[in-house]
């Protein structure tokens, strides 16, 4: 008899192990749901999960994770504080609607553009001060919401590709093609699986830990990448203090309108620092303004250019008329923007720019 009871105790014990594991994971994918905003499928599980639970602490865990779910479903005050659960580590951290809200659209959206709120022909100092304005909103320091970290990242991973030329071309030829139709799905999947693991570490047996080396190894990788990610953060804080002194959109900083007058360039400044610029300093700084802008539009043209030009070929070697109409009347709003600042100026540089920038438009005979 003694030798069944010690059969059937391990039974029991793996059955409870995985008990406890069903639930950890049910926790798991409540947050996640937490971070997309899909409030009606977290009380689905959690309502589910409580059907025939006998432990009473772990009833208690999850009614108090329900009652957080509930109170965010109602979406009250933005600064409310919620959190952190007491009865489990699903919430470990407080955090108020506002955060939470900022995460949700992050994680919500599906190409590049939408996360960072910013249009198809954003500039490269446009995408920098929208990455600017969220990252100071998702910083792990600064929002200690869940998901927070994943809607960091993307938002980085975003900005990273749109600033680069190279990589935001690709991009928006495969977006245009519709080749990344299946790629978005597996980022998808891999951002989901991300939050559901967010919380907890598998528990590893002692055979299966990696050797000392490859610790040793990964330790200094890890505190590279740390000292690399704080020098980061110096320095996009230092460039976040520093405002700039004029912006080419109206916003409540940047009220006063004023026109270059060599180009016609509207820009905008701030009124209170508008009377500590003296006539020199008026005309260099019109002119610091007219180089930004004009240099930003030819970058652009070169993307909108090497893209159709792209398509274009693309298009003739897979003999794709529907590919090739769409690239021809493909527009080129950057080109065709220094082009009317050629006609209206009279810098010689930039006419002879414009001259190359008419290539595209033999391109739409063809």
């Amino acid at each position: 008899m003694a030798r069944g009871k010690r059969i059937q105790k391990p039974e029991v014990e793996t059955s409870a192990m995985g008990i406890r594991q069903r639930r950890r994971l049910c926790v798991d994918q409540v947050v996640s749901d937490l971070c997309l905003g899909d409030y009606e499928q977290a009380l689905l599980r959690i309502n589910k999960e409580l059907e025939g639970m006998p432990d009473h602490a772990e009833v208690m865990a999850l009614l108090e994770l329900k009652n957080i779910v509930v109170r965010l479903r109602l979406k009250g005050e933005a600064q409310r504080t919620f959190g952190p659960t007491r009865q489990s580590d699903a919430l470990p951290n407080p955090f108020t609607l506002e955060m939470l809200d900022v995460v949700q659209k992050v994680l919500r959206c599906r190409n590049h553009y939408e996360v960072l709120r910013v249009s198809h022909h954003a500039t490269y100092s446009e995408v920098k001060r929208a990455y600017h304005k969220l990252a100071l909103r998702l910083h792990p320091d600064k929002n200690r919401s869940p998901g927070a970290e994943q809607a960091f990242r993307r938002i980085s991973q975003a900005a990273d590709c749109l600033t680069d030329c190279q990589k935001r071309t690709e991009y928006n030829m495969a977006t245009a093609v519709g080749d990344c139709q299946g790629q978005g799905n597996e980022v998808n999947e891999e951002e989901q699986a991300d939050l559901d693991s967010e919380h907890r570490r598998p528990y590893q047996a002692a055979n299966q830990r990696m050797p000392q080396r490859q610790s040793l190894y990964q330790t200094e990788q890890l505190v590279i990448g740390v000292l690399a990610a704080l020098v980061f953060l110096f320095i996009t804080m230092h460039y976040i203090a520093a405002a700039p002194a004029y912006s080419f959109t109206q916003t409540r900083t940047h009220s006063f309108r004023r026109v270059s007058q060599t180009h016609q360039i509207t820009y905008y400044l701030d009124p209170k620092s508008l009377a500590k610029y003296t006539e020199q300093q008026l005309v260099k700084l019109e002119s610091e303004v007219e180089q930004v802008y004009i240099s930003d539009l030819k970058q652009n043209c070169k993307q909108e250019r090497t893209l159709r030009e792209t398509l274009l070929l693309r298009a003739r070697q897979g003999n794709n008329r529907k590919l090739l109409q769409h690239a021809s009347q493909m527009p080129t709003p950057a080109c065709q923007a220094l082009l009317q600042l050629g006609k209206s100026g009279s810098s010689t540089p930039l006419l002879l720019e414009n001259r190359s920038l008419r290539e595209p438009d033999h391109l739409n005979q063809d």
